[in-house]
């Protein structure tokens, strides 16, 4: 029971971020259009490309998974 209660921990922990990260991509999406309306001096100089390679977004997936399964596992196992 323990190890169930864990990995529904960390599947909470990963949605929380994907939930976190949404948020923080249309808030600064809406805050770089301000900018760009404003002053139109080029590129904004970030390349989101990078950011698409799986293997880093599996080593972050299950980094937080991990944190998760194992903040739960260690608060019910000190019980």
């Amino acid at each position: 029971m323990i190890y169930l209660k864990s990995t529904l921990a960390g599947l909470l922990a990963v949605l929380a971020a994907a939930i976190l990260i949404i948020i923080v991509v249309i808030v600064y999406i809406s805050i770089a259009s301000r900018s760009l309306q404003t002053e139109a001096t080029g590129a904004i100089g970030w390349d989101p490309i990078s950011l698409g390679k799986p293997l880093t977004w599996l080593l972050v997936v299950l980094g937080i998974f991990g944190v998760g399964f194992f903040w739960e596992f260690f608060r019910i196992r000190s019980k």
